[in-house]
């Protein structure tokens, strides 16, 4: 007996689907970092990003001659996020100052404890009206590792962007739906 497939049902059973373009991020910077923008500021320059990824290394097991394959350590890639340079600059001021106060090298003395600028960010993918959200990505403890640079050109007529990559701890991805029915 083969599986029969029903066009019908098929288009029943899938409408719509995510759209890489609706999703929300607002910030979180430490309490010591100085400049901070408006959070309503900050989420509208949000130009691109992606859900992080992680993978789980694989271990092998030899067993009487024959290779075993076992899950390993998860580990999770750094998170890039791109943003439009505003009238101001001052998101990219604000990152700048984030990282300086990891290692200030005005005040060498002064090492700052992971508490003081780890900052846990949270990323949203929103259904096809924006009105809820579908995935909750929380990366617990994220500090910037590196904000790239800006590019200038005479030539280009596009707002100028630049990206922040964060390192973080581990990230927790969770079905807003079935979250809030805990």
């Amino acid at each position: 007996m083969g599986i029969e497939f029903n066009l019908e049902n098929f288009k029943a059973n899938f409408v719509g689907g995510a759209r890489s373009y609706l999703f929300m991020f607002a910030p979180d910077f430490p309490t010591n970092v100085g400049t901070i923008p408006a959070d309503d500021k900050t989420k509208y320059l949000v130009r691109a990003t992606n859900v992080p990824e992680s993978t789980t290394e694989e271990i092998l097991v030899n067993w009487q001659g024959a290779d075993y394959k076992l899950a390993g350590k998860q580990t999770f890639t750094d998170w890039t996020i791109t943003f439009n340079v505003d009238d101001g600059a001052d998101v990219r001021v604000a990152y700048e100052e984030w990282i300086k106060e990891i290692h200030n090298v005005d005040k060498i003395h002064k090492y700052g404890l992971p508490t003081e600028y780890e900052k846990t960010q949270k990323l949203w993918m929103l259904n096809y009206d924006g009105s809820e959200h579908i995935l909750d990505i929380e990366l617990v403890d994220a500090w910037p590792k590196s904000v790239s640079a800006i590019t200038l050109d005479y030539s280009a007529m596009d707002v100028a962007q630049f990206d922040v990559t964060f390192g973080y701890l581990y990230h927790r991805i969770t079905n807003s739906s079935s979250s809030s029915s805990e």
